[in-house]
């Protein structure tokens, strides 16, 4: 009787091909455009967060006030 081999076969992982980027020129306005546009964009995000920190402050001094208001009517 004949036995078969198994022959054992290495799995390598697929190879990645990567292109080199392609860089295009711009012209300097926009650039200044751009990063005009980020830095309000990271200006808003700040006023944003500073807003919902003051959002719940309020809403803490609030829940003490009406808490405060309420128990002294009561007396």
């Amino acid at each position: 009787m004949a036995t078969a081999k198994k022959v054992a076969t290495k799995k390598t992982a697929p190879k990645v091909v990567t292109l080199p980027e392609k860089q295009y020129g711009m012209p300097v306005e926009v650039k200044d455009w751009i990063e005009q546009a980020t830095s309000r964009m990271k200006h808003m995000q700040g006023e944003i967060a500073r807003l919902k920190e003051e959002n719940a402050q309020l809403k803490a001094y609030r829940k003490f006030a009406e808490h405060r208001i309420l128990r002294s009517e009561a007396e």
